[in-house]
Parts: structure tokens; C-alpha cells; sequence
């Protein structure tokens, strides 16, 4: 049905209907966070202020299986639009429940938005069935198709958003990214008092079998973790990295580039207290800003300040802690010795390898000489460092993977906590993804969804260029696989901390015959069977497969 019918089918409408579908992840937290969808709950808020009736469907948090959730949801009432957010690695899961969507409401405005749309609206098109695609943030598109709808106008054109053309071909119409105040309006708008996170909780508690940990200390320890809320104040992390697409999805948006926007000390603290109202028994506040501290950050200070005099005053839980990733070359002793006092219990760092020529590959050379003594640092204060990091690059040498697995099983016994991947991932949007002299080391997925006929090829990994590198990676990954399939009947699930140990165990044979030792071998095992969960009867540790 042409989207300009679909105006006219809506004429003299006064509250228009929404749903907003969020990305689908059917592994559990592989492609997603376990936690509702922040920027999702967001858009719910600022619509419903505007009058709007507006639902948010979590496909990762629902009754029984997502398709016959949504299914019950969209025959409960006629909607007039219909959202669905999609992300690069959830693209199929999502595209099968738009197009269930569309089946059950073949007269509803349907809407793609969120990362994977604004990067491909034309994909969007060849595979959805969608009307319109949202280009970057959603606020002012949808607000605008709101207005048009209770009007009756024509819903073709909408700023901020693409369609197609009569001849079929993508037309873009790009937005300016919200201004400071705006996006300040949008984050307090979030009803976080509407957001399932108990439900989240439990079923994370359940995952990490909280209940059978031997004693209380470690019980409270992964409560802390598990009961937290997300708050973002910040638009986008403007660092450039080139494996990063979210630095450029507000540029793509824009079609410029866009201007930086975050909230002030007062209003973090503001929003720490609304969460703090809505979900009583959190214990943790996860500030999700692609980066939370700069360099020249005249916030930092400030803010801790207030968090000590809210808990000081009892606005906000003593115990209270919080999470945040950071630039690592903003961090000073000064600005930890807040954190730490306010606090911040782990603090991510996007330091993504130790190679200093990798991290020139990944345009971030300039923090390599602040790796060591900020992580030292953070440490003495009691600090945990959380580490991403990414174990090889397109032009990394057998020398580059093996400083950073030695370096990563370091700092691992020395406490911090590491998160690995083997390769580049292509997200559509990153520098990597759109290098022409990476396509020929580039590997494609068939990929499928599911109830259709509905098939291609999408970009899954960028392997290194030389060959001895990218034969030793993917048996790396290759022999972490089978060992992951070993604990599975064992641990349901794998925390970073350990999924990280598994990396260095799978990687020491296959560096060990490049000439290349990266640990002794018993040491590593017996560090990972320590930090397994136990079952009832003890078992051994399972070896590594071997390619």
C-alpha cells in the first residue's frame, strides 16, 4: 500500500497509536544487553508526552515466544505506526518480526530506525517490508509524523527520514542532530518507572545461579553487577575510531558533522535519583555513554562532588556504585580518586588492543603510553578495569596478537576484567567496513529470515591480511567455540571474565607453534577452572579442542 494512502486512511485521527518494537536478540545478551532498550524506552517517553498512546514491545523480554507475543499485542488494537528498531548483528531477528508485523497490520505506517536503518535505509527497503526509514535520532521524525497523522497530511517527506521514490530509487531527507537542550528534554522524558528491569534481574540472577554461589560476599558482589540501570547522557563518542560505527551514526544522519551534546553534573545527578525512585532495589547505575570522561572534562569533578553530597544528604543510597567508559588517556589520579570516592566501582576503557601499531591502525595510537600507568593507578585504588579489546586488525602481525593476548592474561591476574573479540566485526557506518582494500578479506554469512524467502549476504568479519595471522585467528576462534560447547551443560552462562580466560587458553597452542608462548598452560587452566562455577560433583576443567 503507497504510504501516501496510508495518510489517507488516518485523516481526522486525534491519538494515533504506536508501537515500538525493540532490536530482537533470540542468543540471550550475544548481540544485545541484557536490560531494556534504552533508546527505544526514550522515544516511548518523549511521544506519550506529546499525547501520543505509545507502547514499547521488548522481543527479549516477553510472555512466551516473541513472534506469538507480538502477535497478541498487534491484534490487541489497531495500531497506526509501527516501529522497529534494528542493529547490524539482530538485522534477520528484527526484519522477521517486521515482517510478522506487517502481515497482522497491513495498514500501519511501518517505521525502521536505529543503526543498521540509518547506515542502509536502502537495505531496509530491498528487505522489509517498511514505509519510511528514520534516519538517526527519532524524536523529531516521529513527532512530526504524529502531527501529520492527527492532520490528515500528506506523510511523504518528513525531515529526518528516507522513502522511496516513484521510480523506486532511496530518497534521503537528513536532520540536524538534537541540540543540547533537546536531547536534556528527550533523557528526562525516559519512564524509567515503566521499564521491566526486575524482570531483567531475575532472569540474570537465575542465569548466574546468584542463589548457589558459596557465600555472601560473592552473592552481593554479582547482585551488584546484576541489578543495574542504564542512563545515557551523552549524544555520540566523537573519537573516530575505524572500527566504530556509532562514531559516525549521528554524521550519516546529519549528512555533517554533528555537534556534541551531554548532560550537566546537576541533571546526571537529577536522573540518578529518578532511577534510584523507580527501581529501589538497584545497585548499580551503568552510565552507557559511548565515552563518559575527555580529556578536557570540566564535569568529572563536579559530578562526583555531587553524588558524595547526595549520598551524604540521602537523596541517593550510600551503597549506591556506577559503571562508565572512558577515554583512558582522560583519566588523571585526580579524576580516579573521585571516581573511586563517589562510587565508581569498574570503569571501562575501549582500549582494544596493546599493540601500539594496531591501535594506529584503529586511529587511537595516542593512548598507548597511558595504558599502563592508568591501569596501575585505578588498581592501587580499588578500581576494577574493564577491557575491550579486539585481538587482531587487518594489518596485524603474529608479533601484534601475541603482545596483546600476553599483555590481556597480565593485567587479568593483576584484577581487571577483559572482554575479547578475535577480529574487526564490519558494522555498516565504520571507516573499516567501507575500505576498499579490506572487501578482499572481508567474510560474508548467508543470512535468512525466517517466514520469508528473504535471503543475502552481509558482511560477518575482517580477517587479518596476512595469512599466517588469519589461519592462527580463526583456529583461535575456531578451538574457543568447541570448548564453549563443552560448558555448556555446565555453566549457563559466561561472563566476560571468564569468556576472556577462554580466549588466552584456546590461543596457547596455536601461538606456541608460531614460535610464540603466550603463557604456561596449567597456570592459565587452573585460573579458569578457579573462576568456573562448581557443580555439585567436581570435574575437570575441559582441554581445548585442536583444529
Amino acid at each position: 500500500m503507497p504510504i501516501e494512502d496510508r495518510a489517507i486512511l488516518r485523516e481526522g485521527l486525534r491519538s494515533p497509536r504506536i508501537l515500538l518494537i525493540g532490536p530482537y536478540d533470540p542468543l540471550c545478551g550475544e548481540y544485545t544487553f541484557l536490560a531494556p532498550p534504552l533508546g527505544v524506552w526514550r522515544l516511548a517517553g518523549v511521544l506519550e508526552s506529546a499525547g501520543v498512546e505509545v507502547k514499547v514491545f521488548d522481543p527479549n523480554c516477553c510472555a512466551g515466544p516473541p513472534g506469538r507475543a507480538l502477535e497478541r499485542e498487534i491484534l490487541g488494537c489497531p495500531w497506526d505506526v509501527i516501529g522497529v528498531s534494528t542493529t547490524g548483528m539482530t538485522l534477520r531477528f528484527d526484519l522477521e518480526l517486521a515482517h510478522l508485523a506487517r502481515r497482522l497490520a497491513p495498514r500501519a505506517l511501518l517505521v525502521a530506525g536505529g543503526m543498521e536503518a540509518t547506515f542502509q535505509p536502502e537495505l531496509m527497503f530491498r528487505l522489509g517490508p517498511f514505509d519510511c526509514v528514520v534516519l538517526g535520532e527519532g524524536e523529531r521524525p516521529l513527532l512530526e509524523l504524529v502531527r501529520r497523522l492527527r492532520s490528515g497530511e500528506s506523510l511523504r517527506g518528513v525531515t529526518g527520514t528516507a522513502e522511496r521514490a516513484a521510480g523506486g530509487e532511496c530518497l534521503r531527507m537528513p536532520q540536524q542532530a538534537l541540540g543540547r537542550a533537546e536531547l536534556r528534554d528527550a533523557i528526562f522524558r525516559t519512564p524509567y518507572e515503566k521499564m521491566p528491569y526486575s524482570a531483567y534481574w531475575d532472569r540474570l540472577e537465575a542465569a548466574y545461579r546468584v542463589g548457589t554461589l558459596p557465600t555472601k560476599a560473592a552473592r552481593e558482589a554479582r547482585l551488584a553487577e546484576i541489578r543495574s540501570v542504564r542512563l545515557i547522557t551523552l549524544n555520540y563518542c566523537p573519537m573516530g575510531c575505524t572500527f566504530c560505527s556509532s562514531t559516525n551514526f549521528l554524521h550519516e544522519a546529519q549528512g555533517s558533522v554533528a555537534s556534541i551534546a551531554r548532560l550537566d553534573a546537576e541533571e546526571c545527578v537529577e536522573m540518578i535519583q529518578r532511577i534510584v525512585s523507580a527501581h529501589p532495589r538497584v545497585r548499580t547505575v551503568i552510565f552507557q555513554d559511548d565515552i563518559f570522561v575527555f580529556t578536557k572534562d570540566r564535569r568529572i569533578l563536579p559530578l562526583c562532588e555531587a553524588i558524595i553530597a547526595a549520598k551524604e544528604s540521602g537523596t541517593l543510597p550510600r551503597e549506591l556504585q556506577f559503571i562508565s567508559t572512558n577515554r583512558i588517556d582522560a583519566m588523571s589520579p585526580e579524576r580516579l580518586a573521585a571516581m573511586r570516592q563517589a562510587g565508581f566501582r569498574v570503569l571501562g576503557f575501549g582500549i582494544e588492543n596493546f599493540s601500539r601499531n594496531v591501535l594506529r591502525e584503529f586511529n587511537k595510537a595516542h593512548i598507548y603510553s597511558h595504558i599502563r600507568p592508568t591501569l596501575t593507578s585505578a588498581l592501587e585504588l580499588g578500581i576494577t578495569p574493564f577491557l575491550d579489546l579486539i585481538l587482531s586488525s587487518p594489518r596485524a602481525t603474529l608479533a601484534d596478537v601475541a603482545e596483546t593476548l600476553r599483555e590481556a592474561y597480565h593485567w587479568l591476574r593483576q584484577g581487571c576484567e577483559v572482554g575479547m573479540y578475535p577480529y574487526v566485526i564490519p558494522f555498516s557506518g565504520a571507516a573499516m567496513s567501507a575500505d576498499p582494500a579490506l572487501r578482499a578479506f572481508t567474510v560474508y554469512e548467508r543470512r535468512e529470515v525466517a517466514g520469508t524467502e528473504i535471503a543475502w549476504d552481509q558482511p560477518s568479519k575482517i580477517l587479518p591480511m596476512d595469512p599466517s595471522v588469519r589461519e592462527t585467528i580463526l583456529r583461535i576462534e575456531h578451538d574457543f567455540e568447541e570448548s564453549l560447547l563443552q560448558l555448556q551443560p555446565r555453566a549457563a552462562h559466561l561472563p566476560s571474565r571468564l569468556r576472556s580466560l577462554l580466549w588466552i587458553q584456546s590461543s596457547l597452542q596455536a601461538m606456541a607453534e608460531r614460535g610464540l608462548p603466550i603463557a604456561d598452560e596449567e597456570e592459565v587452566r587452573s585460573a579458569f577452572a578457579a573462576r568456573l562455577p562448581q557443580p555439585k560433583r567436581a570435574a575437570a576443567a575441559p582441554r581445548v579442542a585442536t583444529a
